[in-house]
C-alpha cells in the first residue's frame, strides 16, 4: 500500500466574516517568520494579553488590528479563510490561527478569561502571537487575540515575482520531523510537489513560476502525529495581488443530503467535476474506518492523522483494507462548507481531493457540542480485500 496522509485544521467555529480589499502597496514585500514585535508600540492592555500568550509577531499584530477594524465596526468576526488572507498579505506563513475578541469591561477579568481560552487551545510551547486593542481611552475597549503555532520559520520570500524567477523556500523545522514537502499551486488548479532537500531541520526548495498568476505555496512537515502544514505563503507572478479574500469552492454550496456525509460527499464531486474528473464511489468499509477515527479526534479535540489509534495505512489494515494507494483528509470547521472550504484552498488536501489514483472514498462527520464539524475523508485506489 502506498500512503498519502495529510492533515487540515480548519480552525475554531468564527462567525460570517467581510472580505476586505487589497491592493499592492498594502502586501508586505516578504513572506517570513519569525518577525519579533516591539513592545514599545504596545499600550498597557495589550502588553498585558502579549504576556499571557506568547512571544509577539508583527505579522500577527497587524492581523489582529485588521480584524480589530471589522469589529469596531460592528461587524463579527471573519470566517478563518478571511483571517488567513489577512495574514498572507501581512507575510505571515503560519497556518490554522484562532482568534479570540472580548470586551475589556474589566482589565483583570479579560486577562483571566483570555488566560482559560489559552490553556484550552494549546500548551503555549510553540505559540506565536498578536494583539490589538482599541479604541484608545479610558472607556470600555474591544480586544483581539490571534494565535498560532509555529512549527516552522520561514526564510524571506517574496510576495512579488517575475515568471522564469526562481524562487528559494527554505523552511526551519521547530518540531521534530522526519521529512516533508513544498507544495505549489495556482488559483483553481491542481498542485504539485516540487523538489525538496531536508537535513534533519531545514527544508529548502526551489521553483520558478512558467506563467503569470497568484501561486500557493505550502510546506508539509511529516511530524509524529502525520504529514501536516506548517507553512503556507502567497507569490505573485507578473500580476497585481488578488482583492478576493474568500473563495467559495467548487461544490460547497451543495443542497443538502440525507446525511452529513452525503452532503460532504456531494461537494467532493463537485470539486472533482470541476476539474473534469468523475465522482469516487462511496465505500461503506471506507465510511466505517473514518467514522471511528472522526469520533476519536471528536472526542479529544486534537485534529491528527494518528490520535492514539494508528496512522491511516494501520487503521485500514486492522479493517482488513490494503489498497494499493491510501489519502486521508481531516479537518474541524464551523460547518460542513467551511471544512470543504479549507480542504480545498490547501494543496496537500486538494492533491486527496484530486487524486487520479483514488477510485474510492470514505466519509465520516461528527459534530460536538458546540456545533463544530469534525471530518474525515479517507480515499484508497486499487482492489480493496
Amino acid at each position: 500500500m502506498r500512503g498519502r496522509v495529510f492533515a487540515a485544521l480548519s480552525g475554531v467555529a468564527l462567525l460570517a466574516g467581510h472580505a476586505s480589499h487589497a491592493d499592492e502597496s498594502s502586501w508586505a514585500a516578504w513572506s517570513a517568520s519569525p518577525r519579533p514585535l516591539e513592545l514599545g508600540a504596545l499600550d498597557p492592555l495589550e502588553r498585558a494579553a502579549l504576556a499571557a500568550c506568547g512571544p509577539g509577531d508583527v505579522g500577527l499584530h497587524d492581523t489582529a488590528r485588521a480584524i480589530l477594524a471589522q469589529k469596531l465596526r460592528g461587524l463579527p468576526l471573519p470566517e478563518l479563510d478571511a483571517i488567513e488572507a489577512a495574514q498572507r498579505e501581512a507575510g505571515e506563513p503560519h497556518p490554522w490561527p484562532r482568534v479570540w475578541s472580548a470586551r475589556a469591561l474589566d482589565r483583570d477579568a479579560t486577562l483571566a478569561a483570555l488566560g482559560t481560552w489559552l490553556g484550552a487551545s494549546s500548551d503555549g510551547r510553540r505559540r506565536r502571537c498578536g494583539v490589538a486593542a482599541g479604541p484608545p481611552g479610558d472607556g470600555t475597549r474591544t480586544l483581539v487575540v490571534v494565535a498560532v503555532d509555529a512549527l516552522a520559520d520561514l526564510a524571506p520570500l517574496p510576495t512579488h515575482a517575475r515568471v522564469g524567477q526562481w524562487l528559494t523556500v527554505e523552511a526551519h523545522l521547530r518540531a521534530p520531523a522526519r521529512g516533508g514537502r513544498v507544495m505549489v499551486m495556482d488559483a483553481g488548479a491542481a498542485p504539485r510537489t516540487v523538489p525538496s532537500w531536508f537535513d534533519g531541520t531545514t527544508l529548502r526548495a526551489r521553483f520558478a513560476p512558467d506563467h503569470s498568476g497568484e501561486m500557493a505555496v505550502q510546506v508539509v512537515a511529516d511530524l509524529a502525529t502525520g504529514p501536516r502544514p506548517v507553512l503556507e505563503a502567497t507569490v505573485f507572478a507578473d500580476v497585481d495581488p488578488s482583492r478576493e479574500t474568500q473563495r467559495a469552492a467548487p461544490g460547497e454550496d451543495a443542497a443538502p443530503g440525507a446525511t452529513d456525509e452525503d452532503r460532504l460527499a456531494a461537494m467532493v464531486a463537485a470539486a472533482r467535476a470541476s476539474v473534469g474528473l468523475p465522482p469516487l464511489t462511496r465505500d461503506a468499509r471506507l465510511d466505517a474506518v473514518s467514522r471511528r477515527h472522526a469520533m476519536r479526534i471528536a472526542a479529544t479535540g486534537e485534529l491528527a492523522h494518528d490520535a492514539g489509534d494508528g496512522d491511516p495505512v494501520e487503521r485500514l489494515r486492522v479493517a482488513g483494507l490494503d489498497p494499493r494507494d491510501a489519502g486521508e483528509n481531516v479537518a474541524h470547521a464551523g460547518s460542513l462548507p467551511l471544512a470543504h472550504r479549507a480542504l480545498w484552498a490547501s494543496p496537500s488536501h486538494r492533491a486527496n481531493l484530486l487524486g487520479r489514483e483514488f477510485q474510492r472514498l470514505g466519509i465520516a462527520v461528527v459534530r460536538d457540542d458546540h456545533g463544530d464539524v469534525w471530518v474525515v475523508e479517507t480515499f484508497a485506489g486499487g482492489l480493496l480485500r
